[in-house]
C-alpha cells in the first residue's frame, strides 16, 4: 500500500514546490517516475490474467482457443494481439508498451488543457480517483478505446464530425462502450442553460433509481449486435451480475461529486473564461451524470474513464481559484480526498503487495505462480471482485 500512498504524495508535494514556477522539464521527470510505478505493475491487479490467456492462446496447437473469441471479444483488440504475436513480443512487453502509450496520451491531455501551474494538482486528483487503480488493474480494452477518444478531441473541438466518427469507429472496435462517444459529440458542442442542466439532473436521478431500465434500453437499441446482447445478459443474469451489474442508490463519493457539480454550476463563467472553457464546463457536467449512471449500474462507471482527465482539471482549477489566502489549504483538501479514495480502492488482495515487472523480467516465473502471488503474500483477505 505504501507505494500507492507515496505516488500520490510525491505528485502533490511536487505541485507544492512547482506551482509558483511551473516547468514542464521537471514535470516530465515526475510523470516518468509515476509511469515507472503504475505502468510496470506485474503480479498485482487481476485482469492481466485474462488478457495474458487471450494473448498466449494465439499460439495454441490449432489456434481454435484464440479465433473463437472473435464471437464475443472486440475484433480490433484481438487483431492487436495477433500483431503482437506475429512480432514475437512477450505478453508483458506488449501489455506494458500499450499502457505507456495510453499514459503518454493522458499526460499530453493534462498539459494541453490544464493551466501550467495546476497540472500536478489535477494529476493528483486523477491518480487518487482513477489513475493508480486503473493502471495497476487496467481495463485494457476500455483504455485503448479511451486513447482513441483522446486522439479525436481535436476533431471534436473543431467540429469535424467525419474525422471524429472515424476515431469513434476505431474505438468501438476496441470496446463497444465507445458507441456513447457519438452522443458525446453532440452533447459537448452545445450550450445549455444552467436551469436546464439542473432539471435534467433531477430527472436523471429519478430515472436511474432502477437498474433494469438501463439494460432493457441497451438491449433493444443494440439487439442487432450479438456481442453486446451477450454482455448485457452477463451483467444482468450472468456471472458478473453481482460485481458489475447492480450498483447502489447513494454513496459518499456521489455526495462529493454532487457538491462539485453545484460548485461547477456556480463557477460557470469563471470556467468558461479558460482556454477550451466551454468544452471543459460541458464535459465536467456530463461527468457527474455518468457518475450517477455508474453508481446505479457499476459497469457503466467505466464510462468515466473517457472524460475523468478533464473533470480533474476543472476540479483542480476551481479549488485553487478560491480566495488566495486559503488556496493551499483547499489544495490539501484535494490531496486528502484523492489519498483516501485511493487507499479505499487499493486495500484488497489484488492490489497489495505491489510488484514491478522490471525487478522480475529476468526470471522465468510460471503463470500459475504469478497468478497466486498476491493470494499468498497479501495482508488482505480474498473478497469477491
Amino acid at each position: 500500500m505504501g507505494i500507492y500512498i507515496f505516488t500520490i504524495s510525491f505528485v502533490f508535494i511536487s505541485f507544492l514546490y512547482f506551482y509558483k514556477r511551473p516547468n514542464y522539464k521537471y514535470y516530465n521527470v515526475i510523470f516518468a517516475i509515476v509511469a515507472f510505478i503504475i505502468c510496470f505493475g506485474y503480479m498485482c491487479g487481476s485482469d492481466w490474467r485474462a488478457y495474458e490467456e487471450i494473448y498466449t492462446s494465439y499460439n495454441s496447437p490449432n489456434g481454435v482457443d484464440f479465433w473463437w473469441r472473435f464471437l464475443y471479444v472486440e475484433p480490433f483488440y484481438l487483431l492487436l494481439n495477433v500483431i503482437g504475436n506475429v512480432l514475437h513480443l512477450d505478453f508483458w512487453i506488449f501489455y506494458i508498451a500499450l499502457k505507456l502509450l495510453i499514459y503518454y496520451k493522458i499526460v499530453y491531455i493534462l498539459k494541453k488543457f490544464c493551466p501550467a501551474n495546476l497540472v500536478l494538482l489535477a494529476f493528483t486528483f486523477y491518480l487518487g480517483f482513477w489513475g493508480i487503480m486503473n493502471f495497476i488493474d487496467i481495463s485494457f480494452r476500455n483504455m485503448i478505446a479511451v486513447y482513441c477518444f483522446l486522439c479525436s478531441i481535436e476533431h471534436l473541438l473543431n467540429k469535424n464530425l467525419f474525422k471524429y466518427l472515424l476515431w469513434v469507429l476505431v474505438a468501438t472496435l476496441f470496446h463497444y462502450s465507445s458507441l456513447i462517444l457519438i452522443v458525446f459529440y453532440f452533447l459537448l458542442n452545445r450550450t445549455y442553460s444552467t436551469r436546464n442542466i439542473v432539471v435534467c439532473f433531477v430527472l436523471a436521478n429519478i430515472v436511474l433509481l432502477r437498474t433494469d431500465y438501463i439494460f432493457e434500453l441497451i438491449n433493444h437499441v443494440f439487439s442487432f449486435v450479438p456481442a453486446i446482447v451477450h454482455k448485457v445478459e452477463n451483467y444482468t443474469t450472468g456471472e458478473e451480475a453481482m460485481t458489475t451489474g447492480a450498483g447502489e442508490l447513494l454513496s459518499f463519493g456521489y455526495i462529493l461529486h454532487v457538491f462539485f457539480f453545484i460548485l461547477i454550476l456556480f463557477s460557470r463563467r469563471q470556467i468558461e473564461r479558460l482556454q477550451y472553457g466551454s468544452f471543459l464546463f460541458n464535459v465536467s457536467i456530463i461527468f457527474v451524470f455518468i457518475f450517477r449512471i455508474g453508481l446505479t449500474t457499476l459497469i457503466f462507471s467505466r464510462l468515466q474513464l473517457f472524460i475523468s482527465y478533464f473533470y480533474a482539471i476543472v476540479i483542480a482549477y476551481l479549488i485553487y481559484s478560491f480566495a488566495s489566502k486559503f488556496r493551499l489549504l483547499y489544495s490539501f483538501l484535494i490531496f486528502f480526498i484523492a489519498l483516501s479514495s485511493n487507499v479505499k480502492q487499493m486495500a484488497r488482495i489484488w492490489m497489495v503487495p505491489y510488484t514491478n515487472y522490471l525487478f522480475y523480467c529476468g526470471q522465468d516465473i510460471s503463470f500459475e505462480d504469478r497468478s497466486m502471488y498476491n493470494f499468498i503474500h497479501s495482508p488482505y483477505k480474498l473478497e469477491e471482485k
